[in-house]
């Protein structure tokens, strides 16, 4: 199957070339360099610190066939390399993961200190016939609305703290939309996996009124039936956005338990470019003493019904362009029950039309046992080319 989809992603530019050109490729290359000093050494040897550093391609590849007809498809490729590969136990085998219905990740060269893998995390084919809309295959399926938390994204969760993976990850499935109105639409999405606990099938109304966007979905996703909403709007000049979802088991044989899970937001600019966001998360099933859990920098089981492990967490952030091509930003997040939190300077800065340098940190402080106690501090140093 990979080598079918590779295939097809070499052809079908040749299909057309003779033709008007109906196809465009485009992607980046990043180098990101990471140095981790970690809190407790239990993911490894006892080392002071880590390093990793990351080669990634992306190419993005979209064929039109006509006016009504497309193919899209994305891949990363990433050579990693560091002490981290040959340290942590099986570190390499929590990079070739794929979740979904096609398997089409892959490690397709490596030693003890490197290993290079490749993921084709979009492949759709995406029709339109009046106002309706078809998409089948691998695509992300966009329902979040607040910029950290996402109750309402159910297909394809993402961490906040996954910074250098922009497009965010995608399901096998099927989405078809109707668009019933100029700003209203309803849309369906099953998607696809080898058992009932891993499928999802839900519907979503989208509509406006008093000048706010509004949302409702309902359906059952994985071991648990699901409804909820969300809303996007202004207040005093600022955008106001919020998302609710409770999730109730479908059995009581499958060990999941009844939650609620709500995000609030609210963004802000001032007259001199300033920035400032403010978030908070609700989630019932979290812990209100210590929040230990995986290591959120290596965590790959988020889920929208448990996007953090604690039962109140806040979030903030201020973001200020010193020059047009020199931004900064620092954000933080603070558990108010475990009086841990999570600090993140960050700096960025234009080079040309498409090369960025960035520089960032993210800072975990806590006691031992809290949710940002275990971790560490990690810096991270990147430079992007765009073709």
């Amino acid at each position: 199957m990979k080598k079918t989809v590779l295939i097809l992603l070499l052809f079908l530019p040749i299909l057309s070339y003779s033709q008007e050109r109906k196809w465009n490729l485009d992607g980046y290359v990043k180098d990101l360099y990471m140095f981790y000093h970690p809190e407790q050494p239990p993911i490894g040897p006892e080392l002071p610190n880590y390093h990793l550093n990351t080669i990634h391609n992306r190419l993005n590849f979209n064929w039109y066939a006509n006016e009504k007809i497309s193919f899209s498809m994305g891949m990363r490729n990433r050579l990693i390399m560091g002490n981290m590969v040959s340290e942590i136990p099986n570190y390499r085998a929590t990079a070739d993961v794929d979740n979904g219905y096609m398997d089409l990740s892959w490690i397709s060269a490596y030693s003890d200190k490197w290993f290079l893998h490749s993921i084709v995390d979009r492949a759709y084919l995406d029709c339109t016939k009046g106002d309706w809309q078809f998409r089948i295959g691998r695509q992300r399926i966009n329902w979040g609305i607040s910029k950290v938390w996402n109750p309402n994204d159910v297909f394809n969760s993402f961490s906040y703290f996954d910074f250098d993976y922009e497009e965010r990850p995608g399901s096998d499935a099927v989405n078809i939309r109707h668009y019933t109105g100029v700003t209203s639409s309803m849309e369906l999405v099953f998607k696809m996996a080898d058992h009932s606990s891993e499928m999802a099938l839900a519907a979503m109304y989208r509509f406006s009124k008093w000048n706010y966007d509004f949302q409702l979905l309902s359906g059952w996703v994985g071991d648990d039936y699901m409804a909820g909403g969300g809303w996007s709007g202004d207040i005093m000049g600022g955008g106001f956005r919020g998302e609710i979802s409770y999730f109730r088991p479908r059995s009581t044989n499958n060990n999941s338990k009844e939650a609620t899970v709500a995000s609030l937001s609210y963004d802000y600019t001032l007259k001199n470019s300033l920035s400032l966001s403010i978030e908070g998360l609700f989630n019932s099933n979290g812990s209100t003493k210590n929040a230990v859990g995986s290591n959120v920098l290596f965590d790959q089981n988020l889920s929208a019904k448990m996007l953090s492990r604690a039962k109140y967490s806040v979030f903030g952030q201020l973001a200020y362009p010193i020059t047009p091509l020199f931004n900064a930003s620092f954000s933080t997040i603070f558990n108010p029950s475990d009086h841990s939190c999570y600090l993140n300077p960050s700096f960025s800065y234009s080079l040309s039309e498409n090369i960025e340098l960035m520089l960032t940190t993210q800072l975990f402080f806590g006691k031992n046992g809290s949710e940002f106690g275990d971790i560490g501090q990690v810096s991270f140093g990147r430079l992007r080319w765009s073709f």
